[in-house]
């Protein structure tokens, strides 16, 4: 599901698939609370800071600030390293 949440990323034109990201994105977040894999998707979610902030998709990464889609925190998941 990364990978297909980093191409819909890089495929874009004019933001036409960040939404389908940011939805994919969601649902991803949501299993890994549920499943304990919060370190998976924080780890993930650097790994998009760190390739889209900036440049040419900068503006997907200004939609997760705004959507506050953030990382997991310790009391969603007891696993995460995030306190809050």
């Amino acid at each position: 599901m990364q990978s297909i949440i980093e191409r819909y990323i890089r495929c874009s034109l004019n933001g036409d698939l960040y939404d389908k990201a940011l939805d994919c994105l969601k649902q991803v977040r949501q299993s890994c609370i549920s499943e304990d894999e919060a370190p998976t998707f924080n780890r993930f979610l650097h790994k998009i800071k760190d390739k889209f902030s900036v440049g040419p998709h900068s503006a997907f990464f200004s939609l997760l600030v705004t959507e506050t889609l953030s990382l997991i925190t310790c009391q969603e998941s007891e696993i995460s390293s995030m306190v809050s």
